[in-house]
């Protein structure tokens, strides 16, 4: 692993203690040693939008993409022995929905482009210097630190890439070995990205991305035998498609770059596949969906009346044939899992996993679930409707993780242990069959009170998600309920304690100091069978704002990473409220007993010195 010295280049104070100089290295060979010897990998979640910016480089939004990235944060993270980064979807979202699990097409996400460096001479400076400096002159001025405006982002990325395009194509004695790369780009996958294209052209005509609400001759351009208007429509936007496409060879060119250089620090991507159908799959192809059904979640105590969704629903005689092979449906998915295996060399978290096993769906016409209108779409065998497509066997139930999703990951050299499964909420048997048949790797999630001891080796361990309240409130809360925050100190003690260590002042300094009950459960994740780790964004530098409230759309998905990230996340450290590494891992290897520990006693007499560096 590539180490490099962090420089501070911000104006921030600073705070008395961190690694520094030769620590750097120092610092990171131990936490990199603890983990191997705990046989654990963490990982981190970060949106790209989230990522921090210095103020003088900062341009409404983040990317994990960017020269910052390059340069400070991703050399910072690997420090602390992250070795995957686990994304949101990086698939193109609507101009109206900032979550990125509703995106509008499977194209990227072009908000991710960093888009500064198109006036740099690696693009031949498509764009001045200027162009940037008026956004981030503008940033400063209107926008929240630590938060993302999409609107304006939106604006001024249009603005800056319409530019770039316009002094592209008009030039003809420049850019020539990029033309050439584009030439390529744009003749490999022009079939695949034209369709998103003309989504997002017609949209705009009708200032609705919505296709149900457009006239019948757009709602039904992919659809309809006659292809006459789809020509003609192609033929006349033609530049507007070149310009889309554009976008896209630029963004993806800007991910395999930074792939590549992510991997000097044994950095992996981690992809995130939601279970939503984007509304371009669906307009295409409005044959293999069932007409009047919708994905969604049933009743249960946390909502009473389910989770309608309000996502398609594939027609299940479409994705296979009678003889087992793929039909239209099953290309359908087999397209979308390879395009996010190929883009993700650190595998892949499948969003609501129950979704491709046994999902529950609902009637789209009438505003209540009930026994009659909603159920599971293959185990409802009773259903007068549903119970037409019940399956029989575990087979049936996996095969769509068996012969579309595993060859997909197959395809690009991963396996399915490469793959993260977002098995939350109510597991039916077909589902809790299908885990356990197939050993996919399923979440456990410590504020749902999964225990970590608890918690199967091949799973991932984390304290919270995107949906979770921060674990700063998630504490709060405990300690405001007494039979709470006895149960979780009690078996905290029993799970986090050192031999020989007194329990009852363990647990009791727990349940009275914060800091300890924080401390006590970082430590868990490490101490747990679990061999993965990951740690949420606001988990890891001890945010306490909350990244997103599901069914609600204010503040959500627009938190970011402060520019002085490093600044806050020693502080916060220091303070108790982030997680202290090196503190967490000594304490884990020490909970293997006195034998284990001496084998290992030079290793903790560094991790023990770092620790209490960090408090200082």
């Amino acid at each position: 692993m590539m180490i490099v010295r962090l420089e501070q280049n911000y104006t921030v104070p600073t705070f008395k203690r961190r690694p520094q100089g030769n620590e750097v290295k120092q610092y990171a060979n131990a936490v990199s040693q603890g983990l191997k010897v705990l046989n654990k990998k963490v990982g981190i979640i970060i949106h790209n939008s989230t990522a921090p910016s210095p103020v003088n480089k900062n341009l409404g939004i983040g990317s994990l993409l960017s020269k910052a990235s390059e340069k400070l944060f991703i050399p910072f993270l690997a420090m602390n022995g992250i070795t995957s980064i686990q994304q949101e979807p990086d698939n193109l979202r609507g101009k109206y929905d900032p979550s990125p699990y509703s995106p509008q097409s499977l194209a990227k996400n072009i908000y991710m482009l960093p888009i500064e460096r198109l006036s740099t001479e690696e693009y031949e400076n498509l764009i001045e210097e200027e162009d940037i400096t008026r956004i981030i002159e503008d940033n400063n001025k209107t926008f929240l630190p630590n938060r993302v405006n999409y609107n304006k982002v939106s604006e001024n990325y249009e603005k800056v890439l319409s530019k770039a395009y316009k002094n592209f194509i008009n030039s003809e004695d420049k850019f020539l070995d990029l033309k050439n790369e584009f030439i390529n780009f744009n003749s490999e996958k022009r079939d695949e990205l034209t369709p998103a294209a003309l989504y997002e052209i017609i949209s705009k005509k009708y200032n609705n991305e919505n296709w149900k609400t457009w006239n019948e001759q757009d709602r039904n351009l992919y659809v309809s035998s006659d292809k006459t208007e789809l020509n003609r429509i192609q033929e006349e936007k033609a530049s507007e498609i070149d310009y889309f496409i554009f976008k896209q060879w630029i963004v993806e060119r800007e991910i395999a770059k930074a792939n590549s250089r992510n991997k000097e620090f044994d950095i992996k991507t981690i992809g995130d596949s939601p279970v939503a159908f984007t509304p371009v799959e669906v307009w295409m192809n409005q044959d293999l969906f069932l007409d009047g059904w919708a994905l969604g979640c049933p009743p249960d105590g946390m909502s009473p009346n389910g989770q309608r969704w309000n996502f398609a629903v594939l027609k299940p005689e479409k994705i296979f044939n009678q003889d087992g092979s793929l039909g239209k449906g099953g290309e359908l998915l087999k397209h979308r899992y390879e395009k996010m295996f190929k883009s993700s060399s650190g595998g892949v978290r499948i969003d609501h996993i129950i979704g491709l096993i046994d999902p529950f769906v609902y009637s789209t016409n009438e505003p209540y679930m009930n026994q009659q209108n909603s159920g599971r779409l293959y185990s409802e065998s009773q259903n007068h409707v549903l119970g037409q497509y019940a399956k029989k066997s575990d087979k049936e139930y996996q095969a769509i993780l068996e012969k579309i999703v595993f060859p997909a990951a197959q395809k690009y050299g991963l396996t399915k242990d490469d793959i993260i499964c977002e098995d939350l909420g109510f597991l039916t048997k077909p589902v809790v069959n299908a885990m356990k048949n197939l050993g996919l790797s399923g979440i456990a999630i410590t504020q749902y009170d999964y225990r970590g001891k608890d918690v199967p080796a091949k799973n991932v361990i984390m304290p919270g998600s995107h949906d979770n309240e921060s674990y700063l409130e998630y504490t709060e809360n405990v300690f405001s309920n007494p039979w709470h925050l006895e149960k979780k100190t009690g078996y905290l003690a029993e799970d986090t304690s050192i031999p020989d260590e007194n329990k009852d002042l363990y647990k009791w300094e727990m349940a009275t100091k914060k800091n300890k009950f924080i401390s006590s459960s970082f430590t868990e994740l490490f101490t747990s069978p679990a061999k993965k780790v990951q740690l949420f964004f606001t988990t890891f530098f001890g945010m306490r704002e909350r990244y997103n409230l599901p069914g609600t759309t204010n503040n959500c998905w627009t938190l970011r990473i402060p520019e002085n990230f490093e600044d806050l996340y020693w502080n916060n450290v220091k303070e108790g409220t982030a997680i202290n590494i090196p503190e967490a891992i000594a304490r884990a290897i020490r909970t293997k007993g006195e034998q284990f520990s001496s084998k290992h006693s030079k290793l903790l007499e560094e991790l023990d010195k770092f620790t209490e560096i960090l408090k200082l």
